[in-house]
């Protein structure tokens, strides 16, 4: 168990019910990335469950997960979500050409499994390196799913496997409503600059050469629609992430190369699993622009977290 800077008393909480459990303290908040990647390096077994606090595995569900695992092909396995906030199932998840997520209810071919309960092997995530630290929250099950896929191995979804998320614990947002769609800066400012990076480590070459442009487009339409909404902190933040960017874009690029080098996957069968049109357009047509919760409300949630938004 990672404690990544509580003060609720839970950790002691925890370690006086199961006196068993590894306790892993890092003295701060490093984020679920790198908080993740310290729980994995004191883990010993050949298969590694990343779970989020506010997930409930049904019965057998780690069981199920690991039996497809006995195929060599598999990689990364995630179960059936329920979402408890929304009451819906969630099959995997996939992106838009753009990075965007996209949830799945069928048995489509899932291109991500949500970080918040995610099962891969023990040699993949040393191959990988881990998740990327660098991404703080948000984005990063994108990102190793995807090079997962481009060294070969299999995401699958494992529906006979249950797991209960009730969501948005960490960072409250990112669901729709009531028939609105609502978030918060914390969640808007790390999604766009955490995606970037990944679209620009894991896109071949010309996909990327497309879909660059058109990203840096939308984000910037998406920070002026900010503005113009009156949420001028996070369409500076949003800028911002595309200065981080800039700023990592040397690390970024070396990554880049450590992946596209590895890569045995062909570029089209990647882009099969992802979903056809523009994610944010059609939730724009659907629930018209997403209601943004006081900057106050994401400082807050930075703050515990220890992340400042980026706001250069």
């Amino acid at each position: 168990m990672v404690d990544n800077g509580s003060s609720d008393g839970s950790t002691s909480a925890a370690l006086a019910r199961f006196p068993d459990v590894v306790l892993v303290e890092p003295g701060r908040n490093l984020g679920f990335a790198a908080g993740a990647n310290a729980g994995a390096r004191v883990a010993r077994a050949e298969l590694l469950l990343f779970l989020n606090p506010d997930v409930q595995l049904a019965p057998r569900a780690v069981e199920r997960l690991a039996d497809a695992f006995r195929s060599a092909d598999i990689g990364v396995a995630g179960p059936k979500v329920e979402l408890d906030r929304l009451g819906a199932l969630e099959l995997g998840s996939t992106i838009d050409p753009l990075g965007y997520p996209v949830s799945l209810s069928s048995r489509a071919r899932p291109l991500y499994v949500s970080g918040c309960a995610l099962m891969t092997t023990r040699d993949l995530f040393a191959d990988l390196g881990g998740f990327d630290e660098r991404f703080f929250m948000f984005v990063e099950d994108v990102d190793y799913c995807w090079r997962a896929l481009l060294r070969g191995r299999d995401v699958h979804v494992v529906a006979e496997a249950v797991a209960r998320h009730y969501g948005g614990a960490s960072a409250p947002g990112g669901y729709v409503t009531a028939g609105e769609f609502s978030t918060t800066p914390f969640r808007v400012v790390l999604r766009e600059r955490n995606t970037l990076a990944a679209l620009l480590k894991c896109y071949a070459l010309p996909t990327l050469a497309a879909a660059l442009p058109a990203y840096l487009l939308q984000s910037l339409a998406t920070a002026a629609a900010l503005a113009a909404a009156g949420r001028l902190e996070t369409a500076l933040g949003v800028l911002g992430g595309l200065s981080w960017n800039v700023r990592e874009l040397p690390r970024t690029l070396a990554l880049r190369r450590e992946v596209q080098a590895a890569r045995t996957r062909g570029e089209r069968e990647v882009l099969r699993r992802m979903h056809r049109g523009l994610q944010k357009l059609t939730l724009l047509r659907r629930f018209g622009v997403p209601r943004v919760d006081q900057a106050r409300i994401a400082g807050a949630a930075a703050r515990r977290h220890g992340e400042r938004l980026p706001v250069d």
